[in-house]
């Protein structure tokens, strides 16, 4: 996922940030985003994804975030992450240009123009008005991944330094078709990964493998497994071993528990089928292990 830029927030996004992330100028050693659980992906009508008409699009449950900390003067470090529940809405224009997020917390966030576009192409579209910005990422048809990031100044204990927060929010076409699945489906995507432990790991340390994920016919179940990977002296080491084993709703919908008991990981991830006829899936997924560290993140695939 290519979303690397720094960017600082309005003063409506850094109150919301600090509300979604727990905190604000005070003792809180690690601002904490709001957990609600695992809420399940509402899908939104069928949009056309396409960055050179307008589209407007919704979706519940399909949101997370997270943060990096960097004390004045120092690095940046994980901070925390976590699930969100509540809806999600994107805007998108073309003449003249705009482009909005509305994400679940009660911020309202930058509105940027053509004035404000960085990079343009068919798979991704990102923009930076100031020091805040936004990306939105179409790597196939149906599943649009967003993101808003922000910095904001923030006290962690007594160390005085900067919050880096990330707003994400997917959107996505429902399945269509009503006829059966009836061979086994194999989608293929490469999983975007966060995490750590929190005041210690760096941003960039960890990776996914390309990931498939599989659905037989016969039960109608989808099945995987995510891979988290650090690269330690040039050679991956894996960290995380993530299975994936669900049953599919009648709408493409799945969630349920992970757990890596070798590695000593266990969490929670929902996701759907997307496209009229199943092209492609998404899925959104948090784990944690029993010393703190903890990995999220999002994998978008096509059959």
């Amino acid at each position: 996922m290519r979303n690397k830029s720094v960017f600082f927030a309005s003063a409506a996004a850094c109150c919301a940030l600090l509300a979604s992330c727990g905190g604000g100028d005070s003792a809180t050693p690690t601002p904490t985003p709001t957990s609600t659980g695992t809420p399940t992906p509402t899908p939104p009508t069928t949009i056309d994804f396409d960055f050179t008409k307008a589209f407007t699009a919704t979706a519940s449950g399909t949101s997370f975030n997270y943060a990096y900390f960097a004390p004045t003067g120092g690095s940046e470090v994980w901070s925390e992450g976590s699930r969100r529940g509540g809806e999600a809405k994107i805007t998108f224009a073309v003449s003249p240009e705009s482009v909005t997020l509305e994400w679940p917390d009660p911020s309202t966030l930058t509105t940027f123009s053509a004035a404000d576009l960085l990079t343009a192409s068919p798979t991704l579209r990102t923009y930076r008005k100031g020091s805040d910005g936004l990306s939105m990422e179409l790597p196939f048809d149906n599943v649009l991944r967003v993101a808003y990031e922000t910095t904001i100044p923030y006290t962690r204990e007594t160390v005085v330094g900067n919050l880096h927060g990330y707003r994400y929010s997917i959107f996505y076409n429902t399945v269509t078709t009503t006829t059966a699945i009836a061979s086994n489906l194999a989608y293929t995507g490469t999983a975007q990964v966060v995490g750590g432990k929190s005041g210690e790991t760096p941003p960039g340390v960890f990776s996914s493998p390309a990931t498939t994920l599989t659905v037989t016919s016969s039960d109608k179940k989808i099945a995987g497994t995510i891979q988290v990977v650090e690269f330690v002296a040039g050679a991956p080491v894996v960290r995380a071993a993530l299975p994936i084993s669900s049953t599919l709703t009648d709408s493409g919908v799945f969630a349920g528990d992970t757990e890596d008991t070798a590695n000593a990981f266990k969490g929670k991830y929902v996701g759907s089928l997307a496209g009229p006829d199943r092209e492609e899936v998404f899925l959104i997924f948090e784990v944690q292990h029993t010393d703190g560290r903890k990995f999220l993140g999002s994998l978008i695939g096509k059959r």
